[in-house]
Parts: structure tokens; C-alpha cells; sequence
């Protein structure tokens, strides 16, 4: 650990309440701590003592579009990293919208989204119809990304992004791609079963938005997050096989790993 770095970085997570808990713990695990405060009465003034924010965008209304507003412009503000995670921005215009207009009245450290997010997210910012119609006409897949783009695709995206929103971006999935507009790099490893996992996405972005806690450059706490995620995947992932378990095991095995990653 870096001299003035913080040792148990608290995270401010306005999460959904699909995946909260288990936001809660990863966070534990790898050694910081989140706090959950989701009413625009409060988050302004918990933001302010928390090391980063984390704005996932997932089972949302108006009112909790305006707490992200509010705990993010005060982030800024206190110049604290911001993480925004906009679960299934593809589903509908509403949320197109209140996601637009938080990236533009929000600066943002990391995106961490699927590929289905990305495009979507890059369309309503460029206007790129052609983008447009290859993600929408297709089968939306919720949450879930309905997109599968090959490496080269994935990467242009990648980076198309981080330049139009001026941060940087982790596209996660089989394999990851960060990218800050600039540098480009892809993170294999993982497990087929964290698709099975619902809301392993959710944790990733805490996890970045924890190694922005602790001080690291976004590109950095991003490229940290992935290869700890995909690494507690391959981990967990040996662990049930070995012991013929099913998938609630390894969701138990994942959080497993991040603490002896962790803490080693």
C-alpha cells in the first residue's frame, strides 16, 4: 500500500437492489466497505465521506436517477472517482435518457458496462444510426448483453467510447477490454459460469470503483478490478469443479477468492 492511500477505502454505492447485497460483500472481501444510501435527501452528505461512488443505474425511477445526479455532481465536486454502471440502458427510452443525461451533467472516472451497454451508450452519444439499428433490432437481452462482437469490433468500441465520454471503459465478458481512448487492452481468464451469476457485473464495478478508492488512475483501478474478477472466476471455477458442486457453491467460491487475493 502507497503512503496516503486509503487502507479500507468506503464506497458510496447507489446500486439496485438485485445485486446490493452482494455488492456489499465483495466490497468487504477485498477490503473496503460500501454504504447503500439511495435517497437524494442523503447522498449528497454520505458522498462526502466516502472515498468513491459507484452509480449502477439497474431497477430504476425517477427518483433514483435524481440521487445519482445529486451524489455524483457532489462527487465531482470533492473531486472523488466516479464509477457508472447503466444496467440494461438498451431496454427502454427512459432509461436511454436519464443515463444520457447523467454522463452529461456528470463527470465520470470508468464505464463498466457489457457490449450490448456499449453500444448503446455509444449511439446515444454519437448519433450513430447504423450502430443503432445493429443493437436495437436484435433480441435485447435485458441486462444481459444479446451482443457478441469479435475482438477487433470489440476493441474499436472500446476506445470509441472512452474518447466520446472522456473516461475510461471496461467492457466485460468472456474477455474484458479497457479502454481510456487511447490505450487498449484485453483481460482473458475467467469462467463460463459467471454469465450464470446474477449480477457478477454489478460486483465488478464495485470492485472498480474500490481500486479508485484506494488512489489507483481509473485505466489502472480498472485493469486491476478485471484481472481480480477473472482471476477469482478461474479460481472459484476449480474449486466447484473439484468438489462436483453446482453453481451456488461457486458464487460462494468467488467471494472466497477475492478475500485470499486480497489479502495476500
Amino acid at each position: 500500500m502507497e503512503e496516503g492511500q486509503n487502507l479500507h477505502p468506503k464506497i458510496h454505492c447507489l446500486t439496485n437492489p438485485v445485486s446490493m447485497r452482494d455488492t456489499a460483500n465483495v466490497l468487504l472481501a477485498a477490503g473496503g466497505s460500501g454504504i447503500m444510501a439511495q435517497d437524494p435527501a442523503e447522498v449528497e452528505e454520505v458522498t462526502s465521506f466516502c472515498q468513491a461512488v459507484l452509480l449502477n443505474t439497474g431497477v430504476p425511477d425517477e427518483r433514483k436517477f435524481e440521487a445519482c445526479k445529486l451524489a455524483g455532481i457532489r462527487a465531482n465536486a470533492l473531486e472523488r472517482p466516479v464509477v457508472l454502471d447503466p444496467v440494461g440502458v438498451g431496454a427502454s427510452d427512459f432509461r436511454r435518457s436519464r443515463v444520457r443525461s447523467l454522463l452529461e451533467q456528470i463527470e465520470v472516472s470508468i464505464i463498466r458496462c457489457n457490449q450490448e451497454e456499449a453500444c448503446v451508450l455509444l449511439q446515444c452519444l454519437t448519433g450513430d444510426e447504423e450502430l443503432s439499428q445493429k443493437v436495437l433490432q436484435k433480441n435485447r437481452g435485458g441486462v444481459e448483453s444479446a451482443v457478441c462482437l469479435e475482438e477487433t469490433e470489440l476493441e474499436g468500441l472500446a476506445c470509441c467510447l472512452g474518447k466520446a465520454c472522456r473516461c475510461t471503459v471496461l467492457i466485460s465478458g468472456r474477455e474484458d477490454v479497457i479502454s481510456d481512448g487511447n490505450r487498449i487492452e484485453i483481460i482473458p481468464g475467467g469462467d463460463r459460469r459467471m454469465r450464470r451469476i446474477t449480477g457478477s457485473g454489478c460486483m465488478l464495478s464495485a470492485l472498480c470503483a474500490l481500486f479508485c478508492g484506494y488512489g489507483r488512475e481509473a485505466y489502472e483501478a480498472a485493469r486491476e478490478a478485471s484481472v481480480l474478477w477473472k482471476e477469482s472466476a478461474r479460481r472459484a471455477g476449480i474449486k466447484a469443479d473439484c468438489g462436483g458442486k453446482g453453481i451456488g457453491s461457486f458464487h460462494n467460491y468467488l467471494l472466497d477468492a477475492v478475500e485470499e487475493l486480497c489479502s495476500t
